[in-house]
C-alpha cells in the first residue's frame, strides 16, 4: 500500500541526483495534497448550494488541473517549471478562494505550509530571492486575513460549516506540514545512508588492488602505521613476508598480458588462502610482488608461513615454459620480523622492517629463486645455517614466540 502511494509522486524522479529527487518528490507530494485537500471543499460547494458557490467551484477546477500539470512537468523533467507552477498556482488558489469565502474558513492558513517547504522546492535558491518569496507569502496571508472578512465575502459559508472548514484547514495545514517534513526526513536519512555506503565503498576501493582484490600499498602503509602505534603501547611481535613471482617478465612475454593477469590473480588467491587469522593482511605490493603483514607473529611463525606460501604456489603447477622445459610458476620469499619489540626498538625497527624483508627477497632471488630467506632486525641472515626442509612443516598454528 505504501509503495503504491509512493508511486503517485514518483514521476520525474528516476535518473536524477539525490537532491533533485527530493525536490521532485516534494513538488509532486504538495501537488497531490493540493488536489486531495481541495476535493472536500468542492464536495461542499457542489452539494450545499452550487448556485452560490459555482464561481469558486469552477476556479478550483482550474487550480486542480494546474496541480496535475505540475506532475506532468516533472515527468517531462521540467523541474524548475514544475516548482514555479506549484508555487504560483498554490498562492493564487489560496488568495482567490479566500476572496470568495473569506478568511474565516482558514484556507489562507496554507500559506504557512508553502513557507515551511519553500526552501526544499528549489535547488540553489539565492538568499535574496528566498527572503523575498517568504516576505511575499507573509504579505499574502496578512492581506487575505484582513481584507477578506465575512462581510466582504462573495460567497460566504454559513455557520457552523465555516467553523468546520476552519478546523479542517488547521488540521490540513498541520497534517500536510508534518507529513511532508516526515517524508523529507526519511529521504534525508536514506540519502545519508547511501552516502555512508558510497564512502565505505570508495574507502574500500582506495585500499584495494583492482586486479587481485588484495589490499594495496596504501592499505599496507596504513596497517604498518596502526601496528607501530599498537607496538608502542603493547610491545609484541610483527613480521613481514615479501613474495615475488619468479621469471614473471618471461611469463608475460611468452603467454601475453591476459595470462599474466590470470597468473597474478591465482597467486594472490593462493596467498590469501595461506592466511588463517583475520589480523593478517595480504597485499599486492606492485607488479608481480606481494607482501604479507603478520601482527603478533615472530621469526619462527613467519618463516613457516613463508615456506607454506612458497609451497602452496608451487603446488598450483601453473605452467611457465618460458622459464624452462616443464617449469611452473614459483615465488621467491623474503622474511623479516620484530621479536619482543620494545618502544625503543620501534624507532629503528618497524620503519625498516619492509626494507629488510625486501632485502631478504633479493637474497632469495640471488640464491637461485623458489626459496625462503630470512633477515633479522640486525641485518644478518641465518638461512644458510638451516635446511629448508626443516621449515616444511604441516599446516598448524604459528608460534607467537
Amino acid at each position: 500500500m505504501i509503495e503504491t502511494i509512493k508511486m503517485l509522486w514518483s514521476p520525474g524522479m528516476s535518473g536524477n541526483s539525490v537532491r533533485l529527487r527530493r525536490q521532485v518528490a516534494l513538488c509532486n507530494q504538495v501537488s497531490i495534497f493540493g488536489i486531495a485537500a481541495t476535493t472536500p471543499y468542492q464536495l461542499f460547494y457542489l452539494l450545499y448550494d452550487f448556485a452560490i458557490y459555482r464561481d469558486v467551484f469552477m476556479a478550483n477546477l482550474v487550480f486542480m488541473k494546474a496541480y496535475g500539470a505540475v506532475l506532468i512537468c516533472n515527468y517531462q523533467r521540467w523541474h524548475n517549471a514544475a516548482s514555479n507552477v506549484l508555487l504560483v498556482n498554490g498562492c493564487t488558489q489560496l488568495f482567490v478562494v479566500t476572496y470568495f469565502i473569506s478568511a474565516e474558513a482558514g484556507v489562507n492558513l496554507f500559506y504557512f505550509t508553502f513557507a515551511a517547504v519553500l526552501c526544499f522546492l528549489y535547488q540553489h535558491l539565492p538568499k535574496g530571492l528566498y527572503s523575498g518569496i517568504m516576505a511575499s507569502l507573509g504579505v499574502l496571508y496578512l492581506l487575505t486575513h484582513f481584507l477578506f472578512t465575512p462581510h466582504t465575502a462573495v460567497a460566504p459559508v454559513p455557520s457552523p460549516w465555516v467553523e468546520i472548514m476552519y478546523a479542517f484547514s488547521v488540521a490540513g495545514v498541520l497534517i500536510l506540514s508534518g507529513t511532508l517534513l516526515y517524508l523529507f526526513r526519511q529521504q534525508i536519512d536514506q540519502a545519508e545512508e547511501e552516502l555512508t555506503l558510497n564512502n565505505v565503498y570508495l574507502e574500500t576501493l582506495s585500499h584495494t588492488d583492482p586486479l587481485t582484490g588484495l589490499a594495496n600499498r596504501r592499505a599496507l602503509d596504513a596497517a604498518l602505521e596502526q601496528e607501530r602505534s599498537r607496538l608502542s603501547r603493547h610491545p609484541g611481535e610483527l613480521a613481514v613476508i615479501m613474495c615475488d613471482v619468479d621469471h614473471f617478465k618471461k611469463f608475460n612475454d611468452h603467454y601475453g598480458h591476459d595470462a599474466g593477469d590470470r597468473c597474478l590473480q591465482q597467486v594472490a588467491e593462493t596467498l590469501r588462502g595461506v592466511l588463517a587469522r583475520p589480523a593478517d593482511l595480504a597485499v599486492r605490493y606492485g607488479g608481480e610482488e606481494f607482501a604479507l603483514l603478520l601482527p603478533g607473529t615472530g621469526e619462527l611463525g613467519a618463516r613457516r608461513l613463508g615456506e607454506k606460501a612458497r609451497e602452496a604456489i608451487e603446488r598450483q603447477q601453473i605452467p611457465n615454459a618460458a622459464a624452462g622445459r616443464g617449469a611452473s610458476v614459483t615465488v621467491s620469499v623474503g622474511v623479516s620480523s620484530l621479536d619482543r619489540a620494545s618502544p625503543q626498538a620501534l624507532t629503528r625497527g618497524i620503519e625498516p622492517l619492509l626494507k629488510r624483508a625486501d632485502q631478504a627477497l633479493y637474497r632469495a632471488k640471488a640464491s637461485g629463486r623458489n626459496r625462503v630467506e630470512y633477515l633479522d632486525d640486525q641485518g644478518s641472515s641465518d638461512a644458510d645455517d638451516e635446511a629448508v626442509d626443516t621449515l616444511r612443516v604441516p599446516p598448524g598454528a604459528r608460534s607467537a614466540g
